[in-house]
């Protein structure tokens, strides 16, 4: 047996809530089989109508049961065709959160769009915020470049334009000097 296949009567399913209310419906069976003689005409005709006017079964188990019990009904001639109540099949509609589906599948495609939905907007989202980031880091780089008169070798260059300046007050020196020896010799 399958993980999510459930069986009652002869009959598989995938919902756990039409399972259960179909195994309730298979014990309800049981109980009038064993606790009303199904053989009396009278009884058999009694039952029938109380259960389409109450719709007390709602499941495939029920209508296979309200079936056979019309089955006997029309066989036995008890009754004509025409007066027997037909069996009223009605298709429920599920309601999960305030909101009617139709069959689980339809909730399940919902709850699955909803979720990659959800998935996208946050993706959306994440992706705006890094752009708008990027986006500053990029302004700000810009302000400094434009802003700012220093570079990034201005320091070097003075500490280069320092040394050669000492450099060449050296050798004015020294060039002071040979030509005061010049002049006095």
């Amino acid at each position: 047996m399958k993980d999510n296949e459930y069986k009652v009567s002869g009959y598989s399913f995938t919902d756990i809530k039409e399972y259960k209310e179909a195994k309730r419906e298979a014990e309800t069976i049981e109980y009038i089989r064993a606790n009303t003689d199904l053989n009396d005409r009278n009884k058999v005709l009694k039952l029938y109508h109380k259960l389409v006017e109450r719709q007390t079964l709602k499941t495939v188990v029920g209508y296979g049961f309200l079936k056979e019990l019309q089955n006997k009904i029309l066989k036995e001639g008890i009754i004509g065709e025409d007066k027997l109540p037909d069996i009223k099949v009605v298709k429920e509609e599920k309601k999960i959160f305030g909101k009617v589906y139709k069959n689980q599948l339809e909730h399940t495609q919902e709850n699955k769009y909803r979720i990659l939905s959800e998935e996208y907007r946050i993706r959306h989202r994440n992706s705006r915020i890094i752009n708008l980031f990027l986006i500053l880091i990029i302004a700000i780089m810009i302000g400094i470049a434009i802003f700012s008169n220093r570079n990034v070798f201005q320091k070097y260059e003075e500490k280069i334009i320092d040394k050669y300046a000492a450099w060449e007050e050296e050798l004015d020196a020294r060039e002071q000097a040979l030509r005061e020896r010049e002049e006095d010799e």
